[in-house]
């Protein structure tokens, strides 16, 4: 039997950070572990913000023809670019976040809670096959290993804080969180990526804090959210992390395409949606109220989307040689 490959067409910058590259790793392990090639067809400086990347990486020009599937994560490709990527490769996968754009794909992912396949029935070809609501959403093994223990230790104690805003924060959001929540006597864990523009500035102000830590490049982003209580967090791919692990989370939008996402978990009782200057006051919130958050959240994601979305992948002829 051949081996199919699957390319996957993600960028990651400063501008639009790691989300989504990260997303299509987690992809690209669950098919790699069922079977497949898998190579990344991403802008330069991709690899940089991404190091743990460790499938082979080409430049946007070069993407192969033949491919048995072209996984893409990108806002800038439209339906015309989707359609010349289809003509080069036997299927085309697409990942969006907003039922606002046409697309041309065999399949279409959309992991945010609450969405409808319907949503899409006019933006995608009648024949595609659309995977939506947040059961699909695309996290590493470690997340579901370590939910069960994670679930149980949520009594409604708030003592450790985590603070993570994106891999790289172009607008140093971080720094104006730890500004606000200076006066708190809770520990808390900061998280970045190696490549933030903005990361020495937040050591040094971390450092004037008495119990404040900043971590860079985690490999274990579960460990740390299982250890802590309550999340100042943006409504990005984490959010989905947070979920699985019954994170409660101070919920700040820091990008247009994280409102909706934003809106939908507040509106399921999983977070409370708040600008930085609510901070202060956000961070009384009662044990009662940490508990209803924690049993709301674990209900949105319980972190087996990615081996969903790949069961539906041996749905395509392309891609019937996958393990199940």
């Amino acid at each position: 039997m051949v081996t199919p490959t699957i390319c996957f067409r993600a960028d990651a910058s400063a501008a639009i950070g790691t989300g989504h590259v990260t997303r299509c790793l987690t992809l690209a392990d669950e098919v790699s572990r069922r079977g497949a090639l898998c190579l990344f067809v991403a802008a330069a400086g991709t690899r940089e913000l991404v190091p743990s990347l460790p499938y082979p990486v080409l430049p946007p020009e070069r993407l192969p023809f033949g491919a048995a599937l072209v996984v893409v994560d990108h806002y800038g490709i439209d339906a015309a670019e989707e359609a010349r990527i289809r003509s080069m490769s036997r299927a085309v996968m697409v990942m969006d976040d907003l039922p606002i754009r046409r697309h041309h794909c065999d399949l279409l992912l959309d992991q945010t809670f609450g969405r409808r396949a319907e949503e899409y029935r006019d933006l995608a070809p009648h024949n595609s096959i659309v995977l939506a609501g947040s059961e699909y959403a695309l996290l590493r093994p470690q997340f579901a290993a370590a939910r069960p223990a994670a679930l149980a230790r949520r009594d409604g104690s708030l003592r450790r804080l985590l603070v993570s805003l994106g891999g790289t924060d172009p607008d140093n959001v971080t720094g104006a969180v730890l500004e606000a929540i200076a006066g708190s006597d809770l520990a808390i864990d900061v998280v970045m990526g190696a490549k933030a523009p903005h990361l020495e500035a937040v050591r040094a102000q971390a450092a004037t804090l008495p119990r404040a830590a900043v971590h860079v490049g985690v490999s274990d982003m579960a460990g740390l959210m299982a250890g802590a209580d309550l999340a100042i967090g943006a409504g990005g791919t984490s959010t989905w992390e947070r979920c699985c692990l019954g994170l409660p989370t101070l919920m700040l939008v820091i990008a247009d395409n994280q409102r909706d996402v934003a809106r939908l978990v507040a509106e399921s009782g999983a977070a409370r949606l708040i600008a930085v200057t609510d901070l202060p006051a956000a961070l009384a919130v009662s044990p009662g109220d940490l508990r209803a958050m924690s049993s709301a959240t674990a209900r949105l994601c319980d972190g087996r989307g990615a081996a969903r979305v790949a069961d539906a992948l041996r749905r395509l002829p392309s891609l019937k040689g996958l393990a199940p």
